[in-house]
């Protein structure tokens, strides 16, 4: 009676393919599961950094509105133009963040449908 054979991941193939051996057969296996939960984690770290993106971006977007109405007396002409610019640029640099962020999760996403 011809037993049947599981077929392997490609993460476990590639590896049994560079080495030999039962042992380094477990070992394959072994890495998978410690790779599969490494990015798992990173996927679920990065999904809480996702969130306190979100949070800059919206924090920022007020910002930027307060400083183009406010609601105050302008005293200073140079520093209400001023006050403007620097709450557009921390308004790009959170949104640069989220977008990091995203293109983050979506590679990790990948890299498990793709490499195992």
């Amino acid at each position: 009676m011809e037993q049947q054979k599981t077929p392997l991941s490609k993460f476990v193939a590639e590896v049994v393919a560079r080495l030999t051996g039962d042992t380094d057969t477990v070992t394959a296996l072994k890495n998978e599961r410690l790779a599969k939960a490494s990015i798992k984690g990173q996927i679920s770290a990065l999904e809480g950094a996702l969130v306190n993106a979100e949070v800059e971006v919206s924090n920022a977007e007020d910002k930027l509105f307060n400083a183009i109405y406010p609601t105050i007396l302008i005293a200073n002409q140079a520093g209400y133009y001023k006050t403007i610019i620097g709450a557009k640029e921390q308004l790009k640099e959170a949104e640069e963040v989220l977008s990091n962020t995203k293109e983050s999760i979506a590679y990790a996403e990948e890299l498990l449908a793709t490499k195992f």
